[in-house]
């Protein structure tokens, strides 16, 4: 038979999934799995609520293929007044199935074959696999090893004719990075200045400590135009499931970002859309409680593994995951992981899966309980203990 499409040899799953696989092969029955960000609270009981309405009343066909109006309009305001960005819900927003849909369509609707992408890495492996199926090229930026926020001088030093797009994430996945406002300013205009495109992904937009407020890349002076903003239900409110995303941007985007999107998908599912509407409506009071719970995690986790000798732990601002450097014990972040698996029962992700700026690194997610994560710490520290005897 003739070969299978190129694109899809390039693209590799992810290892944070891959060492689940090898963790589920052991068979240990106490194993703790800290390697995907899978929020462990209940979908809030008016959103479920919401859903079960949605079948009962018959609410089960296909919705306009831009999303329900009311979820777009509700979405529409909520993003001028917590962002000051300005959107038109009929022409300028779109409800899709989970922020991967609004991901890949929007770079299939960017970028041509052989056109640039600016990734800021350590990042999210799909930003990865979306410009590779879109046949462009991927270009790295490594990121600060302290803080994980971009240099604008080294951005700038990777652009050439061919760059057409810069992705985005704050606050990021997979270090807890926040990046200043100055940063982010400084991206703007070379964004301006080089003619780009950005697709800025907020979907961890809730998920801010010690003081941080969010400020999305868009809301900068010729941004509006040139940008757009991915979010999602999924981690703000216990909805991973549901599959209820969005994506918004100018018009001319939008349109484009629709007809791609219509070729793999009608649309989102009509009972999640009711849901996600009602998220909006009446979840706020169990968010604030989901987050308040997230910091007390944050600081357990942080703590405990700085506790740990060999362990260097910058302490994250948002999102909900640490990014500790262990190179200090072992460079090879795929086999410290493994061990981990073997000798301390603790599933985490090896830092070269979000890229080869994050080789020597982990990262580590505090969506599961604060139990679950004061139990692997100390098991993490035995075992290195064990091991190097620090």
């Amino acid at each position: 038979m003739k070969n299978l499409a190129s694109r899809g040899e390039q693209i590799k799953r992810p290892l944070h999934r891959e060492i689940r696989d090898y963790a589920a092969k052991l068979g240990f029955k106490d194993m703790i799995y800290l390697n995907v960000g899978e929020p462990d609270f209940p979908t809030p009981e008016p959103i479920v609520e919401a859903g079960i309405a949605a079948l009962k009343e018959g609410f089960t066909h296909y919705t306009e293929e831009r999303g329900i109006k009311p979820l777009r309009e509700a979405l529409a305001s909520r993003l001028a007044e917590e962002k000051g960005l300005n959107f038109n819900p009929e022409t300028e927003l779109l409800i899709t199935s989970g922020s991967s849909e609004a991901l890949l369509a929007s770079i299939l609707a960017i970028l041509d074959s052989g056109e640039e992408a600016l990734i800021f890495s350590p990042h999210y492996p799909p930003y990865l696999s979306a410009v590779l199926v879109a046949l462009g090229k991927p270009v790295l930026v490594p990121v600060e090893r302290g803080t994980f926020t971009p240099n604008p001088e080294i951005t700038a030093e990777k652009i050439t004719d061919k760059t057409k797009l810069m992705i985005v994430n704050s606050p990021c996945n997979p270090t807890g990075a926040v990046y200043p406002r100055e940063v982010l300013r400084a991206l703007a205009e070379l964004a301006v200045d080089h003619d780009l495109y950005v697709v800025s992904d907020e979907v961890y937009d809730r998920f801010l400590f010690d003081g941080e407020t969010h400020v999305s890349i868009a809301s900068f002076p010729g941004m509006a135009e040139r940008t757009v903003v991915i979010g999602s239900f999924s981690k703000t409110y216990a909805m991973t499931g549901w599959r209820v995303g969005y994506v918004a941007g100018p018009e001319k985007v939008i349109t484009r970002i629709l007809r791609i999107k219509g070729a793999g998908n009608v649309c989102a599912s009509s009972i999640a859309q009711k849901a996600a509407l009602t998220a909006l409506e009446k979840a706020e009071p169990y968010v604030s409680k989901m987050l308040k719970e997230y910091d007390r995690r944050r600081m357990a986790i942080y703590e405990a593994l700085n506790r740990i000798k060999g362990f260097k732990t910058p302490k994250p601002k948002g999102a909900f995951y640490v990014f500790p450097d262990i190179s200090e014990l072992e460079e090879d972040s795929l086999k410290f992981a493994k061990f981990l698996v073997e000798r301390a029962h603790v599933v985490t992700s090896p830092g070269v899966g979000f890229g080869q700026a994050g080789e020597g690194c982990l990262r580590i997610s505090y969506s599961a309980s604060l139990e679950d994560l004061k139990e692997a710490a100390e098991r993490i520290k035995l075992a290195v203990e064990d091991r190097w005897g620090v």
